[in-house]
């Protein structure tokens, strides 16, 4: 049996995720372009709001992969309309730094896709920042490749 799984997140899991949330805000604050996610993008509010939100709302699916049954990354997807058909888009994603080779990631991308055909959905999308090759390579791995390019000149 494989160590490695993914669940849906519960609400006995607010401090776990919390914890999590705010490691991938601290990883994250030194990335090219990560100002501009920050402020066009990413989920906003501290992380027991944005856990509220995406725990307890049908729009979202917030999944939690774990390592011997302890938690050590979270995956928020939202539903949303492409083409005018159901589909999910990767809002965040983060494995702890130790934990990256060990398939939690994976685990949580599986789940994803159980999800995704359950719900007859149409296609997943996805962001990395520049630069990011390691989420970059981790998405082609799962054939979620670059669609579009989104540049910006500060005046």
């Amino acid at each position: 049996m494989a160590v490695e799984s993914a669940r849906i997140a519960e609400q006995n899991d607010r401090v776990v995720f919390q914890s999590l949330f705010n490691a991938s805000r601290d990883e994250i604050a030194d990335h090219k372009g990560a100002d501009l996610w920050e402020r066009t993008r990413a989920l906003t509010g501290t992380s027991s709001e944005v856990f509220e939100k995406v725990s307890d709302h049908e729009d979202f699916v917030c999944i939690l992969g774990t390592y011997c049954d302890y938690p050590f990354g979270f995956l928020i997807a939202q539903w949303v309309t492409i083409y005018d058909k159901k589909s999910l888009d990767i809002r965040e994603v983060f494995v702890d730094s130790k934990m990256r080779s060990v398939g939690i990631g994976e685990a949580m991308m599986s789940f994803l896709f159980e999800q995704a055909n359950k719900s007859s959905t149409f296609s997943i999308v996805a962001r990395a920042l520049p630069g990011d090759r390691e989420l970059k390579n981790f998405f082609e791995r799962f054939k979620i490749t670059a669609r579009i390019i989104e540049v910006e000149r500060k005046l």
